[in-house]
């Protein structure tokens, strides 16, 4: 019996509700009674008829039917369900066809009877083993075998063994079809009406035993309520018991509590006052400090200019041809250094010069051009101390930040590395990146003298703190690495072993927002910058005056001579008319300006009707575009303008590759 039972159960843990369990079980007891009776057939037959062809193929096919157990063993009830459902009626027909081929001649009316009664019995077999709920599964396989049973006579018909009713006695056989049919019809009712009530009572078993468990749960839950009530009350009583007693206690105790609170609010109240004035000295002095930092900064930035300028003079005017080899090296070096030297005052004085909204912008940032860069600012040193600077940047190639800042930290960790490198190995310096959920992650690491961060953790970053002293230094890099990491929004990390290799991990936060990025956004024009196609964009938002037109216009100027953007689009649909003014101000100004820094495609969408002064704009704009030697394209809508700019910047990326 347990083995019987274990059989039963075969693939009963994959059922996920009492129905498909109940199903399984089912289907393995109707698999093991078809074998049975597969066996028992082959012996009955070999009986009555001796060993043939369907002697042997009885026990085959419950052998066959068996294969339920497995497909209910490999996770599969419904398929195996299926198979139990349709292999019986389909091999009954099979043999039936295949034992009057073999004894046509000799046929009686019976053999014409029991495969179809037969048949008609494993149409139930649906009925059982599926519940109701299962609809489609239920409904295909109950279809399939009363197609089968209703083709009994015309595939006997097709493999040419029909019923000979000038041969056999009776004469109105097909009329058996009818008969089949409503007993068909009588059983397969009664199985659905048996198995409706059933599945209702057992919904409704179901039901009452969740609210019995509810309910049970709940009196169990209160019943816990009301016994830490109990306990809860019993040990309020002792403490209200002992608080009485030290009530009396406890009210000088206050009283004595209440004066010194008195005492020190006083204190407190001159204490306060007095770090109210310091507050107000520290603060103005913090304004003096930082309008002397800010004019520094211009300074720096913009006195700086013209020594470079007469630098770059003098080297001009030096002849390279009367130079030896060795001096000629040297020169080349100079002029390098003065102009990446040009370049960065450059680049300083657009970080003054623009508007604080430009700072929020996100640009992409190629991390190879990125350290490539650097690699071309340090080259002297890298080859002078046969440095090996590799990168692996494939995890994270592009990232969306502020290009300066980026620049900046990079160019101050390789350049730590390369000042405090071992003299016991080649110096190596490897940098990767890759990308988390909120971050980008950029890693520097080096094989250099390493730092002791057990002795040095509370000093890592403070300003002027260094930890070798054997070369130059003034202990800013990492102050500054920290700060700008912080100001994007990110972290820095350091590991580091003495005299094996010390880590950076970079933590730069990714932005909300790249696609399109507000920097001016009024009721009659918005101004963004999109990182992804790196274009600069407006949308005008309705009639506006010519101060409106040139304040927008100004502000472009401010988006391309920081980030030299190659891409404008602009929504003039609602633009209204401009003023002729306006019109030359702009073709004969900010287009050639914004042409200079790097403007090389144009984007533009125009309203569905175009009335004779738009036209003319138009054309002035079209016959300037021209002559500037820009790309330009018109549009109906944003979407067609973005994804023309999409497409033109991948083509130009192939075409870098190539």
């Amino acid at each position: 019996m347990k083995l019987l039972q274990s059989f039963i159960n075969s693939g009963i843990r994959f059922a996920d509700t009492p129905t498909v369990k109940r199903g399984v079980q089912l289907s393995n007891a109707i698999g093991l009674i078809l074998f049975a009776f597969g066996l028992l057939g082959s012996i009955l037959y070999y009986v009555w008829y001796g060993l043939t062809v369907v002697t042997l193929i009885n026990p085959l096919i419950g052998t066959v039917a068996l294969l339920v157990v497995l497909f209910n063993c490999l996770g599969l009830p419904t398929l195996s369900r299926i198979w139990i459902s349709l292999f019986p009626p389909i091999f009954i027909t099979f043999l039936s066809i295949y034992s009057k081929t073999i004894y046509y001649d000799q046929q009686q009316e019976l053999d014409y009877f029991t495969f179809r009664i037969l048949i008609l019995g494993t149409l139930a077999i649906p009925w059982v083993v599926f519940s109701l709920k299962e609809k489609k599964t239920l409904i295909l396989s109950a279809a399939i075998g009363v197609a089968i049973l209703l083709a009994y006579d015309p595939l006997h018909i097709v493999f040419n063994v029909p019923y000979q009713q000038d041969k056999l006695k009776v004469i109105n056989y097909y009329f058996t079809n009818i008969i089949i049919f409503i007993t068909y019809c009588i059983l397969v009712g009664s199985l659905i009406f048996l198995k409706w009530i059933s599945e209702k009572n057992e919904d409704r078993n179901i039901e009452l035993i969740d609210n019995l468990n509810n309910t049970n749960e709940i009196l169990v839950e209160r019943n816990g309520e009301i016994e830490a009530q109990s306990a809860e009350i019993l040990a309020q009583s002792e403490v209200l018991h002992n608080n009485q007693q030290h009530l009396i206690e406890a009210n000088s105790l206050i009283e004595e509590q209440r004066r010194k609170l008195i005492d020190k609010n006083q204190i407190l109240t001159s204490e306060l006052v007095e770090k109210n004035e310091n507050l107000t000295e520290t603060n103005t002095e913090l304004i003096k400090h930082n309008n002397e930092l800010r004019q520094f900064s211009y300074t720096v930035s913009h006195n700086l200019r013209g020594p470079v300028a007469s630098l770059l003079g003098l080297i001009d005017l030096i002849d390279e041809e009367k130079l030896d080899d060795n001096d000629r090296e040297i020169f080349n070096y100079i002029d390098a250094s003065a102009q990446q030297l040009d370049q960065i005052i450059k680049d300083l004085s657009k970080i003054i010069d623009i508007r604080h909204d430009i700072f929020r912008i996100r640009q992409r940032i190629d991390l190879n051009s990125e350290i490539s860069e650097i690699g071309n600012v340090l080259k002297r040193e890298l080859e002078t101390h046969q440095v090996q600077l590799s990168k692996n940047v494939t995890l994270c190639p592009y990232i969306y930040s502020v290009k300066p800042m980026v620049g900046s930290i990079l160019y101050n960790l390789v350049s730590n590395a390369i000042k405090y490198r071992s003299t016991e190995r080649t110096p190596s310096i490897e940098i990767t990146s890759r990308q988390e959920d909120s971050f980008y992650v950029i890693e520097v690491k080096d094989n250099g003298l390493g730092i002791d961060i057990n002795q040095n953790k509370e000093n890592l970053f403070k300003l002027y703190k260094r930890f070798h002293f054997h070369t130059e230094g003034r202990g800013l890099g990492l102050y500054l690495v920290k700060m700008q990491s912080e100001a994007l929004g990110g972290t820095v990390a350091i590991e580091s072993e003495i005299n094996r290799y010390t880590k950076f991990t970079i933590r730069l936060q990714k932005p909300g927002n790249i696609e399109r990025q507000i920097l001016y956004d009024e009721t009659f024009a918005e101004l963004f910058y999109d990182a992804e196609l790196n274009a600069t964009g407006v949308i005008w938002k309705g009639p506006i005056t010519s101060e409106q037109y040139r304040s927008v216009f100004r502000k472009c100027l401010d988006l391309f001579y920081s980030f030299n953007t190659p891409n404008y689009i602009s929504d003039i649909s609602a633009q209204g008319p401009i003023e002729p003014s306006d019109q030359r101000w702009m073709l004969q100004e900010i287009l050639p300006y914004t042409t200079k820094n790097g403007l090389r495609k144009i984007a533009v969408v125009y309203p569905e009707v175009i009335d004779l002064p738009l036209q003319e704009y138009i054309q002035h704009v079209d016959e300037t575009i021209k002559k500037l030697g820009l790309y330009h394209h018109v549009f109906t809508s944003f979407e067609g303008a973005f994804d023309w700019l999409r497409q033109e910047n991948e083509k130009a990326a192939l075409q870098h590759q190539l």
